[in-house]
């Protein structure tokens, strides 16, 4: 017996498929392309969806991680001394064989003279680890210590935020680098571009950063001023012999003769009065009849 088949589920049937055929026509990259403008967006939800790890979510590992970090203290050592010497030549050499027995440098040096005292001025680079040492050997040597001024800073907290940034905006950068290749129009493109030349100057900031600070505290810094003071004796060989006597005893007599020449004109008009009347009272003194 031959079977009748429901109209209804023909249609129903024959919809479905083709509904079904219609979406996988779709090019789904197509659909879920990015707008202009919404880029970060895009990467910010692509990571969401693939477990992308932002700096605010770490995972086990990386705090473990962080957690070592902290427990290893980044500290920078510095210190400022002013030392009096007997014999600042001594003192220097004392100072040279101290920083290179302990793997150290000048940074900076300069030697000044004057009519008081002789100074160097020294900025020592010495590694942390020997920064007591050289402060010992220094207490050790002959100088008076003057005032001294030891500080230590603390940078472990700049540190540790630092690593963390950086680890962050090195893997966005790899996400933009390969979101380029997903761009598909030329706005995208630049925006896009744009990110990644503002994270490489972040980045490149950020390394110089942690960079000095790896310096400052792989070797700690030693400002030093060191200096003899200078009295001023007068000693028999610096006296004056009888030649160089005679010669100031004729210099000031000259100067007295200009001075009372000087005088002399300054009042002309009473010589010019007084010298005749000499003149004549004298004459009638000695011829008293005339």
């Amino acid at each position: 017996m031959k079977k009748s088949i429901n109209p209804y589920l023909s249609i129903t049937g024959l919809f479905a498929i083709t509904l079904t055929v219609f979406s996988c026509s779709q090019n789904p990259e197509l659909k879920n392309s990015p707008e202009p403008g919404s880029v970060s967006a895009n990467i910010e939800s692509e990571d969401q969806s693939s477990g992308f790890k932002s700096t605010a979510s770490l995972n086990e590992k990386d705090k473990e991680k962080t957690t070592d970090s902290r427990a290893k203290k980044k500290l920078i050592k510095t210190g400022n001394l002013v030392l009096e010497s007997g014999h600042i030549e001594k003192s220097k050499a004392h100072l040279d064989r101290a920083i290179q027995s302990l793997d150290g440098y000048y940074d900076n040096e300069q030697f000044s003279k004057s009519g008081y005292e002789y100074r160097y001025s020294l900025t020592v680079r010495v590694p942390a680890k020997n920064f007591d040492r050289m402060l010992q050997a220094i207490h050790n040597g002959n100088d008076e210590i003057v005032s001294k001024n030891i500080q230590t800073d603390d940078v472990s907290g700049e540190y540790i935020d630092l690593e963390t940034r950086l680890k962050s905006k090195r893997a966005y950068l790899a996400r933009y680098e390969a979101f380029l290749t997903k761009a598909k129009n030329m706005e995208e493109l630049l925006q896009i571009q744009e990110q990644i030349r503002e994270l490489i100057e972040e980045i490149e900031s950020q390394e110089a950063r942690l960079s000095f600070l790896d310096d400052q505290v792989g070797y700690s810094t030693l400002d030093i001023e060191l200096y003899k003071p200078l009295s001023h004796h007068v000693t028999p060989s610096e006296e004056p012999g009888f030649w160089e006597k005679a010669k100031n005893a004729l210099a000031k007599g000259w100067t007295g003769i200009v001075v009372l020449f000087l005088g002399l004109l300054s009042i002309w008009p009473l010589l010019v009065i007084l010298v005749p009347a000499g003149i004549y009272g004298y004459r009638k003194l000695k011829n008293p009849k005339n």
